[in-house]
């Protein structure tokens, strides 16, 4: 078994396997780690994207892929900004995924490798990755999710769930870059609501959100969908948007 023992090693409880019954085999864990733990190289590999590799430009830059199986319902997670960024600049808060029953949101399913998971691995600081059931996944273009293979989503670390707050805002740069995706897999697989699904199925909305998007924290960003993104954050209770966008 392929193992990914040469990456940084991360102590956090293995909370996320058994909270849901998902017991990896022993000799996974035992040459993994209980963040990243080992990957079956003889099983076909797939990964549920949440936020940025929803974008074809992420997905290319991080996975060398644009492909996409397909988009789909994953229950038992939220999704929501509630993941702060400490050990980088910008600080603030971003998207992430945390195990939570009773809940659902609209995704992708990535066919992957190895290689492709171990790179996101090594970058990762926010999230630890786990195993989720296939029974957690439901297709929203109909046909058969894969049968067999192991199915992996990064989840926040506890210690890093937080709330967004004034020295660790919301980015309109990130959100741009999430409802970009969103709007990419609407027009691709010609669902109409899935752009709006994605703010409707995001939690942790805050008035703690900074309006970068004419100097983009992480550098340049797709514009073209701007108009459209505006549209779909009307959707906010509150005005919330109107807020951000006369800072």
């Amino acid at each position: 078994m392929e193992t990914l023992g040469t990456l940084a090693v991360v102590s956090v409880k293995r909370w996320q396997a058994v909270a849901f019954g998902l017991a990896l085999p022993i000799s996974s864990w035992a040459f993994g780690s209980s963040c990243f733990p080992g990957i079956d190289a003889h099983q076909k590999q797939y990964l549920v994207a949440s936020g940025t590799l929803m974008l074809e430009a992420a997905r290319e830059k991080k996975l060398n892929k644009n492909e996409v199986e397909f988009p789909v319902w994953v229950s038992g997670y939220e999704r929501g900004w509630f993941a702060r960024v400490v050990e980088k600049s910008p600080t603030r808060t971003v998207l992430g995924v945390t195990p939570k029953e009773g809940k659902v949101f609209n995704g992708l399913l990535l066919a992957s490798s190895n290689q492709q998971i171990g790179g996101l691995d090594r970058n990762e600081t926010l999230n630890c990755r786990t195993l989720v059931d296939v029974s957690h996944l439901k297709s929203m273009v109909g046909g058969q999710l894969p049968k067999k293979g192991q199915f992996w989503i990064y989840v926040v670390k506890p210690k890093l769930m937080k709330k967004p707050v004034g020295k660790y805002p919301m980015q309109q740069s990130d959100v741009d870059n999430f409802l970009t995706g969103c709007l990419e897999q609407s027009k691709t697989f010609s669902l109409p609501q899935f752009a709006e699904q994605c703010v409707d199925f995001t939690v942790g909305w805050s008035q703690n959100w900074a309006n970068d998007r004419e100097r983009p924290a992480g550098g340049k960003l797709v514009q073209n969908k701007r108009k459209q993104i505006d549209d779909l954050l009307e959707r906010l209770e509150g005005g919330l948007f109107e807020k951000v966008l006369n800072e």
